[in-house]
């Protein structure tokens, strides 16, 4: 008889080879879907409609580790170590008691206008666009708990790429509010299913000592998740009150555009934290330092030569994506997109810092970046620097302060170090053959074409390095992704 685990995608697991495979897979299919939504906000509706929208995602998914009070670490990493899906319901009682509340909250504020310049006729659409959206984080890392990859992705993949192109068409003549309430909905119908799915042992289970377990590990990650919010969702906001939303909406699509790039390298993070967790409870430490050793470095070199490619080609990148022909705007992107490779960094050391220990190191690290940041654009206003100049500079700022700092804690705790001299080397050599490439590429041909093969020759080289480089980092992220 045919294993009917195998059949239902909520509850397979694969896996890490298999787990790294269908997390690349889904990423490259949900940074499709947003890229599409983007596009089609931009040429049905308008830039401005298309910064209204990003403002609200903006501030949306940042929040999120704060709304759902650091749930989103501690859900799958109490639940990986014990096996116990009790947490889950524990998760479920919190949400209604912590989570609704605060969006409410939250919603209230911004219909009473504690953001200056945020239009009070999107604080309901935030409010049901935030609510579906939480419970689909909840969910999501309740499948990282219990290794359940597929399903997660499945799940991301549905609610964040598929549901609102398809919604789009079908609504966007009714306005920004309109889309914003029923990508809301959609997703929280799908989010509450799945989640029905996976609790369905686990409702009799919850106790008080659970809930405080979650509650104590996760509010030690509020801190970092406010730092998230003002890392990302930050310079929008500091702008908001002295630029037109156009230039809003050009800040947000290069951060939309960096932030896409987590949807193929954060669900590394998803698959790392339960599993360095179970690692490190069964003092496994040695054997994942390799592997993690090999995951930084590759982490860093691609997110590298994506950053120039991003930037040298962010005029053609506008007109395509957008339909955009704005220099100014075009040149914001092309600064805001070098923080790439900090900010990759950041995200997928995260979740080997929370494995690590109970304390809340991410708190420190996302807390000095955020300082930065605020202190590099107060700093450059007071030099008389344009705000969309200085919010971009700030951006990558704290972003490189956060990088550093998450590279301290890695070193402290697994002793990885990338400051090694032939790997620095090979970073140099691969920033000197894009730069030469790309620019070599757009003196012959512009426009899509321009991007296509600028994009292919250089994920080809990227290719060729990685399949023939005997380099030891190497060969152990070719051993890491070949592992099952």
């Amino acid at each position: 008889m045919i294993d009917k685990v195998r059949l239902n995608p909520f509850a397979y697991e694969m896996g890490f080879r298999g787990d790294v495979f269908i997390t690349l897979l889904n990423g490259i299919g949900v940074i499709a879907g947003v890229l599409v939504l983007y596009g089609l906000i931009a040429r049905f509706m308008g830039v401005e409609a298309l910064g209204e929208f990003l403002l609200v995602r903006r501030i949306t998914f940042p929040l999120m580790g704060i709304l759902l009070v650091g749930m989103t670490t501690g859900l799958p990493y109490y639940v990986s170590r014990l096996g116990d899906n009790a947490y889950g319901s524990a998760a479920l009682l919190l949400f209604g008691l912590l989570t609704l509340p605060l969006i409410s909250l939250a919603s209230v504020a911004l219909h009473y206008g504690v953001l200056s310049g945020f239009p009070h006729t999107l604080a309901l659409p935030f409010f049901i666009f935030a609510v579906g959206y939480a419970l689909q984080f909840l969910v999501y890392g309740l499948f990282r708990g219990h290794l359940n990859i597929l399903g997660a992705n499945l799940l991301q993949l549905i609610g964040t790429g598929l549901i609102p192109v398809g919604l789009f068409f079908l609504l966007y003549r009714r306005g920004i509010p309109s889309l914003l309430m029923a990508f809301g909905l959609g997703t929280l119908i799908l989010s509450g299913l799945a989640g029905i799915i996976k609790l369905r042992d686990g409702w009799s289970g919850v106790d008080g000592r659970k809930i405080a377990q979650l509650l104590v590990y996760g509010v030690q990650r509020v801190p970092s998740s406010l730092a998230f919010f003002i890392l990302l969702g930050g310079v929008p906001l500091l702008i908001l009150s002295s630029t037109s939303k156009a230039e809003i909406a050009f800040v947000n699509s290069g951060i939309s555009l960096i932030r896409l790039f987590m949807v193929v390298v954060g669900p590394l993070g998803v698959v790392l934290l339960p599993r360095l967790s179970k690692a490190l409870a069964a003092d496994q430490k040695a054997r994942i330092i390799d592997g993690l050793e090999a995951l930084v470095k590759t982490t860093f070199l691609v997110g590298v030569t994506l950053a120039i490619f991003l930037s040298i080609n962010s005029e053609a990148l506008m007109r395509v994506w957008l339909g955009s022909e704005s220099t100014a705007g075009a040149d914001i992107v092309a600064l805001i997109v070098l923080a790439l490779p900090f900010y990759l960094l950041m995200a997928v050391l995260r979740a080997p810092i929370d494995a690590a220990s109970v304390r809340g190191y991410n708190s420190l690290i996302y807390g000095a970046a955020a300082l930065a940041l605020l202190t590099i654009f107060y700093g450059l206003k007071l030099a008389g620097v344009d705000s969309t100049v200085a919010g971009a500079i700030s951006f990558i700022g704290g972003h490189m302060t956060g990088s550093v700092a998450s590279l301290y804690y890695t070193y402290k705790f697994y002793g990885i170090n990338i400051t090694s001299p032939w790997y620095l080397m090979t970073v140099l050599g691969m920033v000197t053959f894009s730069i030469i490439l790309v620019c070599s590429i757009n003196a012959l041909v512009s426009g899509l074409l321009s991007l296509l093969l600028g994009g292919i020759t250089l994920l080809l080289a990227l290719g060729l390095l990685f399949m023939k480089s005997r380099s030891a980092w190497i060969v152990d992220f070719r051993s890491l992704v070949t592992t099952r």
